[in-house]
């Protein structure tokens, strides 16, 4: 009787629906982006390129105490960083094509913005280390390690943000669900050993299959992005392919899977926001932010329809910012 009620409750466990769910998303997802990677890119981006930075925005922001206290200097150089390094890339991503971007100035600037990058997160894992009380000061020698790797190597450092970046949101919700969904912590570790196994699929599946077409400007974008130049010997169907197959999974974990572990990440509920409901406050501006936010979703929307390859050009260039926003805020969970 006893093994029978808990085999029930092993079947009914939300764990154990986690896992069915992600690893069959997961199985749909690898099959239909294997047959129509280039598709599937133009898709996904449109669909949810948009909504995803809104829901990072009000994830982020829920984080936010309205009040610093020790964290004061964390968060100054947490917030002066994104900006410093989203303005300077901006510079440098829309002053292509002339004398700054020619010949080894381009490899030359990229590398001096990798290593501020690099070093930035360093000094935001010591500063985090201090607030614990622990001896974190590893983390800067580490980083000008990494730094100097990024120096030796700064093409493939490049392309390796590119594939690292949809990982982050896996490690966000693995910290999210030991906070407030333990008992899916193991469930969940299952379903991140399952991606490597898709990925071998489609590896296995598509690597003697021939190069996407690059016929039009956009095709030649999306197969240069997930880089078929700096890896010419791999098929660019692989390359697309096993990119949209990761960035899916980085939009499903930020729009369905996050708010699903953390209330507060739940877009209607913003009661739980402190910089709205607590008396010091800025809720004028927070509101502001979010209708801007709505009004940049829809604009993008617009533009997919309008001008698709530009939009997406544009998109990717101002994305650096939600990308770099991540670190402090990650960084904070450990």
């Amino acid at each position: 009787m006893q093994r029978a009620e808990d085999l029930n409750r092993i079947i009914i466990s939300s764990a154990n629906v986690l896992i069915i769910a992600f690893v069959s998303c997961c199985a749909i997802a690898a099959a239909v982006i294997g047959a129509f990677p280039l598709e599937l890119s133009i898709v996904t981006i449109f669909l949810f390129a948009g909504i995803h930075n809104l829901m990072e925005f009000r994830y982020f922001v829920a984080r936010m105490p309205v009040r610093w206290g020790r964290s004061r200097t964390y968060y100054s150089v947490a917030i002066g960083g994104v900006v410093l390094l989203t303005t300077s890339y901006l510079v440098l991503y829309f002053s292509r094509d002339n004398w700054l971007w020619d010949g080894d100035n381009a490899a030359y600037f990229s590398s001096i913005w990798n290593s501020v990058l690099i070093v930035w997160v360093g000094l935001l894992l010591y500063l985090r280390g201090k607030q614990k009380r622990g001896d974190w000061s590893w983390a800067i020698p580490a980083m000008l390690f990494v730094a100097a790797a990024a120096w030796a190597a700064p093409v493939y450092w490049s392309l390796a943000l590119v594939y690292l970046h949809p990982l982050i949101a896996m490690w966000f919700l693995e910290r999210q669900i030991r906070r407030t969904k333990p008992e899916w912590l193991r469930g969940y570790h299952i379903c991140l050993a399952t991606i490597p196994i898709f990925l071998f699929v489609l590896w296995v599946t598509l690597s003697s299959q021939p190069n996407l077409s690059e016929e039009t400007r956009l095709f030649w974008r999306i197969a240069q992005h997930a880089g078929s130049e700096i890896l010419p010997g791999l098929s660019s169907r692989l390359l697309v392919a096993t990119h949209v197959f990761l960035e899916s999974i980085h939009y499903f974990v930020w729009i369905l899977l996050i708010p699903l572990v953390d209330p507060r990440a739940i877009p209607w509920r913003l009661r739980d926001i402190p910089l709205l409901e607590n008396a010091n406050g800025i809720p004028k501006i927070f509101i502001g932010f979010c209708v801007f936010g709505l009004l940049a979703v829809i604009a993008l929307w617009f533009g997919f329809a309008v001008d698709y390859t530009t939009t997406r050009d544009i998109y990717f260039a101002f994305a650096i910012g939600h990308v770099l926003a991540e670190f402090p805020f990650l960084i904070k969970m450990l």
